[in-house]
């Protein structure tokens, strides 16, 4: 539906049959609108690969949501953006390899200048996935409060595991705990610290595919 603006003689906005109009700069605009193409529907080799790639990114992200609201908050907001757009935004250049298959060691859930986890491992126990990491206070670092973030991702089901508050740095270790209803699952694993204000954070780091 259009609407006339200045009586007959005026101008109008909206859509009227196979035309739109609207005002630029002052001056009524009359266009025609483009006919749909089978050929953008159907989509190019290229662009179906886009697609899902697209889709499969909206996907994850969609499954560890609330911890990139965390991870990617800093980063969002020096970007006038949501966390979610920026974290799609960076895995989508940097998280697919050469045959547009996503690269789970290339993901990165959070993003800043923190430093990093050093020497980080995981592994099993019976109530979950420990993970340890080296303290680094032999190198004078003042961030030894800094609390540490985990991520255990269940790419078959879609199931994330996390914590955004853990222990402190200076701990060197934590367990996330697993529902016993989850085991027997392969998890991709993630790490990242962040600063007890929440002014500052790391980039994440990925610690691999476990069992459990």
């Amino acid at each position: 539906m259009a609407t006339l603006e200045n009586g007959i003689n005026g101008g109008f906005t909206g859509k009227v049959g196979s035309v739109i109009g609207y005002q630029r700069y002052g001056k009524w605009i009359i266009r025609a609108l483009p006919k749909p193409s089978k050929k953008n529907k159907t989509g190019t080799g290229k662009q179906n690969k886009c697609r899902s790639k697209f889709t499969f990114m909206q996907s994850f992200l969609s499954d560890v949501l609330e911890f990139i609201r965390v991870g990617f908050n800093l980063d969002a907001k020096a970007k006038g953006m949501s966390a979610h757009n920026a974290a799609k935004s960076y895995n989508m250049l940097h998280a697919f390899g050469e045959d547009d298959q996503i690269d789970y060691a290339k993901i990165r859930l959070s993003q800043g200048n923190l430093l990093m986890a050093k020497d980080a491992s995981v592994t099993v126990n019976k109530d979950g996935i420990s993970f340890i990491w080296d303290k680094q206070l032999d190198t004078g670092y003042i961030r030894s409060t800094d609390q540490v973030m985990l991520m255990a991702y269940d790419e078959e089901k879609g199931f994330a595991v996390y914590t955004v508050s853990g222990n402190r740095r200076k701990s060197g270790e934590e367990l996330l705990i697993i529902p016993l209803h989850r085991k027997g699952k392969s998890y991709h694993t993630w790490i990242a610290f962040i600063a007890d204000d929440r002014q500052s954070i790391s980039d994440s780091s990925y610690l691999g595919l476990v069992e459990y």
